[in-house]
């Protein structure tokens, strides 16, 4: 039953269809306005440079990465060092190489809390900062991957969902209620997991679906045909309000970069 189920899911990943009309959101000219990108690196490509030109080209505020590693920081900083003054990395930690970190950031980074209490292979990140309008934390996540421990995507798909709500539910008593808040990064499942069940439970919506309904943002070579899913998001608290999001085609990663532009809800 497994496998006719993962059978459907792979003929849908390859189907296609009509792109849905993107809808046009007012904007309120005096709204404190910020563009905000999540980006899984790949940490194999040891900071390809059309990577590092991927995120310039959206000319986001902010940016979360996961799967950094050494060589990529060293890209990022040497590349749009300039544009974004404050940045921080992490290594990963323990067996899973793609766990690191990064960010960077126009504005004064005030803190970072590296969450491990998931339970989950990659750590998280609480991130505050000195934003227009005053301070605001971002979650960002790099959620199990839909792979068993043995090392099975197939028995992985169906095994890991209640991993990842695990880990969302563990991060999300991590955030500070008060501040305006941002769930960013690679949660490793669509619109339907569990992990993102857990955020819309606690009033988070997601940016990219209202935009770009029919996107994806990964991909990935199976024999003659190409998997494609949506698994990086953009989620807002009601301290603000989307009125665009895409994701940017570009760079060599098997992820694509996502950016949102926010208005601060007054």
């Amino acid at each position: 039953m497994k496998l006719v189920a993962l059978a459907s899911m792979l003929l849908l990943a390859c189907a296609s269809g009509d792109p849905a009309p993107t809808p046009s959101v007012p904007r309120d000219p005096d709204a404190i306005k910020l563009r905000v990108m999540t980006y899984n690196v790949n940490f194999g490509l040891r900071g390809d440079p059309q990577g590092v030109a991927a995120i310039a080209s959206a000319s986001p505020d902010l940016v979360v990465l996961q799967e950094t590693t050494r060589d990529w920081e060293q890209a990022l900083v040497d590349g749009l060092g300039a544009t974004y003054p404050h940045h921080r990395f992490e290594d990963a930690r323990g067996p899973w190489v793609a766990g690191g970190m990064g960010v960077l950031s126009k504005w004064p980074i005030q803190r970072i809390d590296t969450l491990t209490d998931g339970g989950g292979p990659f750590f998280a990140w609480r991130i505050v900062v000195d934003a227009p309008g005053g301070p605001i934390q971002i979650l960002d996540v790099h959620l199990r991957p839909p792979m068993s421990d043995s090392g099975s995507w197939v028995v992985g798909f169906f095994s890991t969902r209640k991993q990842r709500e695990a880990e969302a539910r563990a991060h999300i008593r991590a955030l500070d209620p008060a501040l305006p808040t941002l769930v960013m990064g690679d949660f490793n499942e669509e619109d339907d997991g569990m992990a993102l069940a857990v955020f819309r439970g606690r009033g988070f919506t997601s940016a990219l679906p209202q935009f770009e309904p029919n996107a994806d943002t990964w991909q990935w070579p199976v024999g003659s045909m190409t998997l494609r899913f949506r698994l990086d998001h953009i989620l807002v608290d009601k301290h603000f309000r989307a009125v665009d999001a895409a994701v940017v085609d570009a760079g060599r990663s098997d992820h694509a970069p996502v950016w949102a532009d926010l208005e601060r809800v007054r």
